[in-house]
């Protein structure tokens, strides 16, 4: 704080608060040399111009800048002054309407009231005029043949007499109407029936009897109940024929009798009704075909149906049929579903091609199992197995991507449609992502499976691991350039949308994560089982002299070393491994160095820390897991002097034997480090052996 405050306060600096220019000159007169007195004159005159010239800059900005705002100020209160005065008169305005308003209101509302009371009269006169002259009406209509007149005053009067025929002054009224319509009726069904009525008149008869609630007698109704009798007859029979024919020739069947039955009625029924605009028919049509619609859809889905030849023959004869239908029959569901037909065969046959895959994927996968429960790893090509499974998976899928494409021939009525193009795309796709959903899954589910009964191979979860991070590779992105080629060569031109792999990605990345945890856990579980059994089931405090290392510090050894021999074959090695003179020296360090002090400060070992994709951090994984279980279980016990040395020789043929797997040195010290130091701090005698001893037992051992 002293030494800012000096530089402060100091009157040499040019730049500070308190310069002097006097005792600035003087310094440096009695400092510089003519020379640098010259130069340095010539530099302050350069910067006293610069800032000089940057000054003016900044005051004709700010000046500039001022005199805008200053008239950006006066215009807006010269506008708002003017705003302010248009909204007072427009407010003084509105005054005055609403004032004038109310008062034109009040001195009519007499008069208005007057005049509503007597057009309601008015209008009730009219109506009962009408009512008792409806009968004449009706007759006088009649009898000229202006049915359609007749109709209209009926319909118009029918709500009334219907809600007060009962009363005694309309009731002679409704009865003697409903005897005129009915003679009305009789006379527009016979005319009907006439070979001579016109097709206008046809139309016109039919309307007025619709009008009067008589459609279930019309001829309309007859036709069309006839027709779909007809109809259902057909339904039946191609119902029948599902189960016992394939689709070529059901499709026969339907497209000589059904479809082109139902293409001459609708035909005759336009021609009988062409004046009349009907929306019944669609609906008639429509009823049909969904009908024909569904026994199709059972008809693929037959297992006799299911080649892509047939299926395709089958379809193509269907869709042309239907096309040439929508011709006739001008219905917008119609022609929809028949292009959802289309795309539904698709995506079943995508189906098919998926389930194929993944139950045959799923035998192969059993074989491997069985395979690798049968034989050691020592004797199995895991890397072998791993690129038959990868290939044949490829192969699957590739030839189920070329399947589909017999959808997109050009001889096909639907083949260069865009809508057919981009369902292919689609049902492609979804078999690539399914597959590759199916894959992680499956993974997942034999890690799980593995993590509560250790009935699966461990050296297969490894192969399920590998084959996921292959296919995330380079797997998924061949599968899809693979796919664009083929939909370029069989629909050129067609606009593909870009796939978002990064789900499918995500899939096989934290399957293959799960199945590399699910590995070393069980590894490192197994060997810390016999660990465990082997310190809890010993009496450390009576245990005799140490002649060797134990049988089971062997058996831990060959289990994480068949782990080590598996991961080698399918992972590449990160970790060199270290040399020899570290592995001689460690255990010739003093006692103190496993004081609780030193391992306070060690660093903190994660023990169930994710896997990772090779084979050093697999070794490391489940040796992390089995010492910990070390650790812990010496740490419950009590040790007498010759079980402590026993100790002390386990963990170094520990030390030596594991430490030729490629793990990493610093854990496996620090881990048997550990437990050799707990065992010291529960032995009641702590006399550790020298090391050349220890080596000479492990050898002789």
């Amino acid at each position: 704080m002293t030494e800012s405050q000096e530089v402060v306060d100091n009157p040499l600096d040019i730049d500070g608060s308190n310069f002097n220019a006097d005792s600035y000159l003087e310094y440096v007169m009695k400092r510089a040399t003519l020379r640098q007195i010259m130069d340095k004159e010539a530099e302050v005159v350069t910067q006293s111009q610069f800032l000089q010239s940057e000054m003016q800059t900044l005051v004709y900005e700010n000046y500039n800048k001022f005199i805008s705002a200053t008239e950006t100020v006066r215009k807006m209160r010269s506008d708002f002054r003017i705003m302010q005065d248009e909204m007072n008169k427009l407010s003084e305005n509105i005054n005055k309407i609403t004032s004038f308003s109310a008062q034109i209101s009040e001195s009519l509302k007499e008069s208005g009231n007057n005049v509503s009371r007597l057009c309601s009269t008015r209008q009730l006169l009219d109506k009962l005029q009408f009512l008792f002259l409806l009968p004449t009406q009706l007759n006088k209509a009649i009898t000229e043949s202006r049915y359609a007149d007749a109709v209209h005053d009926y319909t118009h009067a029918q709500r009334v007499l219907q809600k007060y025929g009962n009363q005694p002054s309309f009731q002679s009224i409704q009865t003697e109407c409903s005897e005129i319509i009915y003679e009305l009726k009789k006379t527009l069904r016979d005319r009907l029936l006439s070979p001579e009525t016109s097709a206008s008149e046809l139309a016109e008869s039919v309307g007025l009897l619709r009008q009067l609630q008589e459609t279930d007698s019309s001829l309309k109704d007859i036709f069309l109940s006839c027709a779909e009798s007809r109809l259902d007859k057909h339904l039946q029979t191609l119902n029948g024929m599902v189960e016992s024919t394939d689709i070529l020739e059901w499709v026969e069947k339907c497209n000589n009798t059904l479809l082109a039955d139902l293409g001459i009625i609708i035909s005759c029924y336009h021609e009988m009704f062409q004046d009349n605009e009907d929306t019944n028919v669609p609906e008639v049509a429509d009823k049909i075909m969904l009908q024909v619609f569904h026994l199709f859809e059972e008809v693929v889905k037959r297992p006799d149906n299911i080649g892509t030849e047939i299926l395709i023959r089958g379809l193509d004869k269907f869709f042309r049929k239907l096309q040439a239908m929508t011709e006739i029959i001008s219905s917008d569901t119609m022609s929809n579903k028949a292009i959802d037909i289309v795309i539904q065969c698709i995506n079943h046959k995508a189906t098919i091609q998926h389930q194929s895959i993944q139950s045959q994927f799923k035998e192969n996968l059993m074989k491997v199992r069985l395979s690798l429960a049968s034989k050691s790893t020592e004797h199995t090509d895991l890397k072998d197995i791993l690129n038959s499974l990868q290939i044949y998976l490829m192969q699957k899928v590739q030839a189920s991507l070329l399947d589909l494409m017999a959808f997109l021939q050009n001889n096909l009525s639907f083949g260069l449609k865009s809508w057919c193009a981009k369902a292919v795309a689609d049902a492609c796709w979804n078999i690539i992502s399914e597959t590759i959903a199916n894959l992680s899954e499956m993974v997942k589910s034999m890690a799980c499976l593995q993590t509560s009964n250790n009935n699966i191979p461990f050296e297969l979860l490894l192969i399920l691991a590998k084959l996921c991070l292959e296919m995330q590779d380079n797997g998924v992105t061949t599968l899809h350039s693979h796919l664009l080629k083929l939909l370029e060569e069989a629909a050129p031109g067609l606009t593909i949308e870009n796939r978002d792999t990064n789900s499918i990605m995500v899939h096989l990345s934290t399957a293959a994560q799960s199945a590399l945890d699910s590995e070393v856990v069980f590894i490192g579980q197994t060997a810390a089982q016999m660990l465990r059994v082997s310190v809890l089931a010993r009496d450390w405090l009576r245990a005799p002299e140490p002649r060797g290392p134990r049988a089971v510090c062997r058996r831990v050894v060959e289990t994480l070393a068949s782990a080590d021999s598996a991961a080698s074959q399918l992972f590449p090695t990160s970790m060199k491994p270290s040399s020899d003179s570290s592995r001689r020296t460690i255990w010739s360090r003093a006692p103190s160095s496993f004081s609780p002090i030193n391992r306070i400060f060690s660093e903190r070992i994660e023990v169930f820390s994710p896997a990772g994709a090779d084979r050093a951090a697999l070794s490391n994984g489940a040796l992390k897991v089995a010492l910990k279980a070390l650790v812990e279980c010496v740490r419950v016990r009590t040790f007498g002097r010759h079980g402590l040395q026993q100790l002390q020789v386990d963990v170094h043929f520990l030390q030596q034997r594991l430490s030729c797997m490629g793990n990493d040195e610093r854990l496996l010290n620090a881990l048997l480090e550990d437990a050799l130091a707990s065992a010291q701090l529960r032995c009641v005698d702590p006399q550790l052996m020298e090391p050349s001893i220890v080596d000479i037992i492990c050898e002789r051992g």
